[in-house]
């Protein structure tokens, strides 16, 4: 397992939701809106890279673990971050260019919450899930 790559994803995660975080409340011309949309879909392909090596390789070893504990910690990661993922899908399909122009205040507060739960759950997986992965990849190298 990659976990330099996966800390280093982190980090880009956190730089970008900075920066979106700091674009949203800026929204006043439709060139702010495409700009805030850019930073949407950067974040999206991080995220996206960051799901699949996780998927790939992390969980996998995780999830067949011989201890009841890791099994039940990774079960609930993938769980909760298939309830994250699918309302991260829904705020990428619901706003566009014209609609983040249009209702700037609303894409703002929508952007602000989901925003602070992708930064929970890169904190969770930095405090909880990555510690017990890196141990189980010692034990098994």
């Amino acid at each position: 397992m990659d976990f330099q790559k996966l800390h280093g994803q982190h980090r880009a995660i956190v730089r970008l939701a900075s920066d979106l975080m700091s674009e949203v409340g800026e929204v006043r011309t439709r060139e702010d809106a495409v700009e805030a949309r850019l930073l949407l879909e950067r974040l999206d392909r991080v995220l996206g890279l960051h799901l699949e090596l996780e998927d790939r390789t992390m969980m996998p070893a995780l999830m067949s673990s011989p201890d009841p504990k890791t099994r039940a910690l990774a079960a609930d990661c993938v769980e909760e971050m298939g309830g994250l993922a699918q309302v991260w899908n829904g705020h990428l399909a619901t706003w566009a260019v014209e609609r983040i122009h249009g209702e700037p205040d609303r894409f703002a507060s929508a952007t602000r919450s989901l925003m602070e739960a992708v930064a929970r759950r890169v904190d969770r997986e930095e405090r909880d899930l990555y510690p017990v992965a890196e141990a189980v990849a010692d034990r098994a190298a």
